[in-house]
């Protein structure tokens, strides 16, 4: 039977590629340390290995690892770049090392804040990158680790760049949550929305259920891959965080604060994924 490893798969993303790789029929195995997973999204019908990357003494063979271990705050490798280079890179490259070890091949969650404030919109994944973020660079750097992998060692990945995801179980508190979800819980709780900056600033919500899709379309696409290739996630269609505010109720009171670092806009081109992996968003932001 394909065995499959998904790393952070008690995560919001991880969870539902989890679920599609059961779905398909895989062993499915997970390692995650729970420390931003929860133990309510793990699907009872997978291996679960509570764990931190770092320091467990991997075993088992894989034929596939779904890496979306990551320390995904940008306010937090922000506040503490050492501890976010710490778990993001050398956790990477411990699986990186493992993969070479068993020949596993690797489908690695990367992401659009690589690109920054990007110069070309919509942006295709030739752009060059403008990392704002330790976070943004992290995943640029681990992107080239890959690339050497194959190079010298004959590791197969691929990274996919998925812009901004959102769907069940995506954290509505902390600095892991989006704005979105946020806007459901103030909403839930009679509170106004939050709003950084002025709010014009525009995102591309991509479903995470296309996401889960794509990893298994990525994996395929790796039987006949020649080398590392990026692709960008998202629907291709972009929104105000006002006019996000808006879908989810309109004319709602909002509380405006101080902006943060962050790009402006983000759109991606998905042509590439459409081309190589037969895949488009399906899924659009409506409530």
């Amino acid at each position: 039977m394909f065995k499959v490893l998904i790393t952070g798969g008690a995560g919001f993303i991880g969870s539902h590629i989890v679920d599609k790789c059961i779905e398909a029929g895989f062993e499915t195995y997970i390692i995650d340390n729970l420390s931003t997973g929860l133990r309510e999204n793990i699907n009872p019908k997978a291996i679960f290995i509570e764990a931190d990357i770092l320091t467990y003494d991997f075993v088992n063979e894989y034929d596939i690892i779904f890496h979306t271990a990551f320390q995904a705050s940008i306010p937090k490798s922000l506040e503490d770049p050492i501890g976010s280079n710490k778990n993001n890179i050398e956790g990477t490259l411990k699986i990186l090392e493992y993969a070479r070890k068993v020949g596993a091949k690797i489908v690695f969650s990367s992401s659009s804040s690589i690109y920054g404030d990007a110069k070309e919109l919509p942006t295709k994944e030739e752009s060059l990158s403008n990392c704002v973020s330790p976070y943004a660079l992290q995943k640029l750097i681990c992107e080239q680790y890959m690339e050497l992998y194959w190079k010298l060692f004959g590791v197969k990945s691929v990274a996919l760049r998925y812009f901004n995801v959102w769907g069940d179980r995506q954290p509505n508190t902390g600095a892991y949550a989006l704005a979105l979800a946020i806007f459901q819980t103030q909403l839930k709780n009679n509170e106004p929305f939050t709003i950084f900056g002025t709010g014009e600033q525009r995102r591309d919500f991509v479903n995470v259920n296309d996401v889960a899709e794509v990893n298994l379309k990525a994996m395929e696409y790796l039987d006949k891959a020649e080398k590392l290739e990026v692709f960008n996630i998202g629907s291709g269609i972009n929104y105000s965080i006002l006019e996000v505010a808006d879908l989810i109720k309109k004319d709602y009171p909002k509380i405006f604060l101080p902006p943060r670092i962050e790009p402006f806009e983000n759109l991606a081109d998905c042509s590439k994924a459409k081309r190589l992996l037969n895949w488009e968003a399906k899924k659009e932001l409506l409530f």
